[in-house]
């Protein structure tokens, strides 16, 4: 899962670069001058106050905008829900590094060139320590605030996107439900049995045996978010011959490299079924334009492919919500894309092969 977490550093809006860069390091750095160098305000020394207010504001671009970036970096490449304990070390050993470097550039050129005064006497006389020691105090509480802000981002998107998960497979049950057990597929399927019985008594018994199969696999994978690779294919199998027994020779499905499965390899339930019953419902079934279905396996992905027979008479629902619903699961469960092509004579949906660690 892909980091939510946004850095307004590095924000494209000009109000909130204006923010980041300008605005609050000024009004930081005046109360931290106010705090400790209000004296020289009472005084009347309006410019050793007006140069640790530049030091300051210095001090707060520096550190607050130079640790979100960091912190911005680290989130793209490890997530916190992904890997806690190596973004928690990761981003603290930025900190540690950036920090202090950062402090010491800002004390080196206030005292090189607005003191005029040797830095290394200086760092001589103080010590690394004591010179950084506030404005690390001031970084370390700004980072903890920006590493849990990010972390409370990526919890509450990682929340959102579990109800959104839920939705959709909520509406993926009510999908597939409705594509097998509506009364349309119902009708043609006992027409095709009625036809069998008379002429064909053992291929009839064959098409009850993968009917029931269909109407099983959907009533016991309902309530789950991926099913085995296999346990799909065989599932679509049976779909499958179910069709062809209505369609003939009109209809051709052709399974290229499909025959090995890995026992962690995994798909959404009745994703390749969708995308079947998608090809059949929006195109011309006849004897004059056949509807040739290829279904292959390249590397980590399943391929399905048809020629185009678009329908004449409109009919048929051509809302897309099959092939949208299997997207928006897709991207609940993995970042791995469903990827669709389309050209005058083809239509091409390829679906990435789910890989889950036990």
């Amino acid at each position: 899962m892909a980091s939510s977490t946004h850095c307004s550093s590095i924000s494209n809006r000009p109000k909130e670069i204006i923010n980041s860069w300008i605005t609050i390091p000024f009004l930081g750095g005046l109360l931290i001058s106010l705090i400790y160098d209000f004296d020289e305000l009472v005084a009347g020394e309006y410019l050793k106050f007006f140069q640790s207010l530049m030091v300051s504001f210095s001090f707060w671009t520096l550190l607050a905008n130079g640790n979100n970036i960091i912190i911005y970096l680290i989130d793209r490449r490890w997530a916190w829900l992904e890997h806690p304990i190596k973004r928690a070390v990761i981003g603290t050993a930025g900190m540690l590094i950036y920090s202090p470097l950062a402090s010491l550039l800002v004390i080196f050129c206030y005292v090189e060139f607005v003191l005029g005064i040797d830095f290394g006497v200086v760092l001589e006389n103080r010590g690394v320590l004591s010179l950084i020691a506030v404005p690390m105090g001031i970084t370390v509480i700004i980072s903890l605030w920006g590493h849990g802000r990010g972390f409370f981002l990526e919890w509450r998107q990682a929340a959102i996107d579990i109800e959104r998960l839920k939705n959709e497979n909520l509406r993926s049950k009510f999908e597939s439900l409705k594509s097998q057990v509506n009364p349309h597929f119902l009708f043609n399927s006992l027409n095709a049995l009625t036809s069998l019985v008379y002429a064909d008594q053992g291929k009839a018994v064959q098409f009850i045996q993968k009917l029931s199969e269909v109407y099983r696999y959907v009533l016991d994978h309902q309530n789950d978010e991926v099913v085995s690779l296999k346990e799909e294919v065989e599932f679509l199998k049976s779909f499958v011959f179910l069709n062809k027994i209505r369609f003939g020779d009109n209809l051709e499905v052709i399974y290229r490299e499909l025959d090995t499965f890995s026992p962690e390899e995994s798909i959404p339930p009745v994703t390749l079924q969708m995308l079947i019953e998608n090809c059949i419902k929006h195109n011309e079934i006849s004897m004059q334009n056949n509807l040739r279905i290829e279904i292959e396996r390249i590397d980590d992905t399943i391929v399905v492919q048809n020629n185009i027979n678009p329908i004449k008479t409109a009919k048929q629902d051509s809302s897309g919500l099959g092939l949208n619903n299997i997207i928006a699961r897709y991207d609940m469960l993995s970042a791995k894309k469903v990827e669709v092509t389309e050209s005058p004579s083809t239509f091409i949906v390829s679906v990435p092969i789910l890989t889950f660690e036990s």
